[in-house]
């Protein structure tokens, strides 16, 4: 896979699970935080509890199992397809899998992180207005 279809592949997922992480507006019940009681810990927390305990959020766990199946179904096809038809010895691309699989999760806690993160500095900035 070329570099540039990894990057569309990204941006897709990415687009996806910002989507399917970040509750609506509407029905996000928000706290009032009062100058005195802002702790960007606990405001963190919460937001993390908040975009992960959601309806829509199954659909992003829906997605990172669905991923996470497809990377390892598609290199056990690979590892088949060489296997049976070069007539070299066998090969295994399990570590390959893994160490792909890893990226995925690792790129999704980062994009989740991140998210919770940008969430508080607009709620801590809000508040100590």
């Amino acid at each position: 896979m070329g570099v540039s279809e990894i990057v569309v592949l990204l941006l897709v997922y990415s687009g996806l699970m910002i989507f399917f992480l970040v509750p609506l507006q509407s029905r996000v019940q928000s706290k009032y935080y009062q100058q005195s009681q802002v702790s960007f810990i606990s405001v963190f927390k919460d937001n993390l509890v908040k975009m992960v305990i959601h309806k829509k959020a199954v659909l992003a766990a829906a997605l990172l199992g669905f991923m996470l199946i497809s990377i390892w179904a598609g290199y056990a096809n690979v590892e088949w397809h060489y296997n049976a038809h070069s007539g070299y010895f066998p090969v295994s691309t399990k570590l390959t899998a893994i160490y792909s699989i890893c990226g995925v999760l690792i790129y999704t806690l980062v994009l989740l992180l991140f998210l919770g993160y940008l969430r508080t500095l607009k709620i801590v900035k809000n508040a100590n207005k």
